[in-house]
């Protein structure tokens, strides 16, 4: 009897170290690859915002070491001509955010495996040297994004960015 319930305690004790679904980590193999964008949203004072759009188009690309953004604003305004006006530039600007940088891993949470990036390069000269923090979750074939409070480059207001994402390749 005494080996029956030591069996059965085994039995408990493992199957409750194995994580859920629910509970499942996300890994730095999962988040590697190109992932093209849902939805970009902008958390500020309770109040969601779209800083790009409601439907913005884009990729996120991920490798070993680097991190790579590009996102438009799938309504924007194409130029009149292959040169932009300033107007055109302007409005492109407001309308666009690129970056790369190298980034490394941190701590798994709740909440997700926490990604650390340093801007190198980036479409707006406000970028480069700083820092960008995800904490980021992947689910399936489905990417999340969330970073704790950065400053929009579009619009210069400081937000928590949730990105969604679907796997691209």
């Amino acid at each position: 009897m005494n080996r029956i319930l030591k069996a059965a305690a085994m039995s408990v004790l493992v199957a409750a170290s194995v994580p859920s679904h629910a509970q499942q980590v996300t890994t730095q193999d999962q988040i590697i690859g190109t992932w093209k964008v849902v939805s970009l949203k902008g958390l500020t004072a309770g109040l969601v915002k779209f800083p790009l759009g409601e439907q913005p188009q884009g990729y996120v690309t991920i490798t070993p070491r680097r991190m790579w953004l590009l996102f438009v604003d799938s309504k924007r305004a194409a130029p009149a001509a292959a040169a932009l006006n300033d107007a055109e530039a302007v409005a492109a600007m407001k309308t666009s955010v690129a970056w790369t940088g190298r980034y490394t891993i941190g701590d798994q949470s709740p909440d997700g495996l926490k990604a650390t990036a340093r801007v190198d390069t980036a479409s707006s000269p406000a970028l480069p040297g700083t820092d960008r923090v995800y904490l980021m979750k992947v689910e399936g074939n489905k990417l999340t994004m969330k970073s704790p409070g950065v400053i929009e480059p579009m619009t210069g207001v400081t937000s928590a960015l949730v990105i969604e994402l679907v796997k691209a390749d």
